[in-house]
């Protein structure tokens, strides 16, 4: 009953829906972790909900795309890292008509949508697979020394603004949302090699913890 509960109050999801009603709901919650980001070339309101709805329809239609393509293949992680740098290659192109779009934003947009998809549907083929959510929280997580963070990896991967890579410092570390494709990649796999070399099962476990542990962190 309290999951239920929580489905909905968070997520608008009911006993009733569709796995296409639960994708298009996390979709749109996704959007939401990313749009103050963007900088728009309309102020149209109508134009901006047209152009999120493609996007909400382009990550609907893909999730079943991804899950045929794993389970057609043994090298799976390989076939899914191809298909998803397709998706937010076509994010990109088409929300760059009405703004300034990363690949930084696109990987927000689908790899929350998919996070939220398997906070509902635990059992995904995906879980294994998925690429973490990259923000600043996570950023943090992976390349900070904070001896208070017990899930931090301490790594020296992240992009930094002078076209280095280095610990994770807020003044000088490279923002999530201007990311390229090169510096996203190479993000995601050297967080794989930690996490195979450590106790957690699969990156998406590991950034469950870690992203928790440092929103309680930093509202102390």
């Amino acid at each position: 009953m309290v999951l239920e509960f929580l489905k909905y109050a968070y997520f608008n999801i009911t006993k009733g829906d569709s796995m296409n009603d639960i994708l298009s709901k996390c979709a749109n919650k996704a959007y939401m972790d990313l749009c103050r980001t963007i900088r728009f070339r309309t102020d149209d309101g109508a134009i901006k909900t047209e152009y999120k709805a493609k996007i909400c329809d382009m990550l609907i239609n893909n999730y079943d795309v991804l899950t045929d393509a794993v389970k057609s293949t043994d090298d799976k992680q390989t076939v899914f890292d191809k298909e998803h740098n397709r998706i937010c290659e076509e994010i990109i192109k088409t929300y760059s008509e009405i703004s300034e779009f990363t690949y930084g934003q696109a990987q927000k947009w689908l790899n929350m949508t998919f996070k939220y998809v398997l906070l509902i549907e635990e059992d995904s083929i995906l879980k294994s697979y998925l690429h973490i959510p990259v923000d600043s929280y996570i950023m943090q997580a992976v390349g900070s020394d904070n001896p208070k963070l017990k899930h931090c990896l301490k790594l020296e991967c992240i992009p930094q603004k002078n076209g280095t890579v280095g610990k994770y410092i807020e003044s000088s570390s490279k923002p999530w949302s201007k990311w390229d494709y090169e510096e996203y990649i190479a993000f995601q796999n050297c967080i794989r090699k930690a996490i195979s070399e450590s106790s957690y099962s699969f990156p998406i476990e590991w950034e469950n913890q870690a992203w928790i542990e440092v929103a309680e962190y930093r509202k102390q």
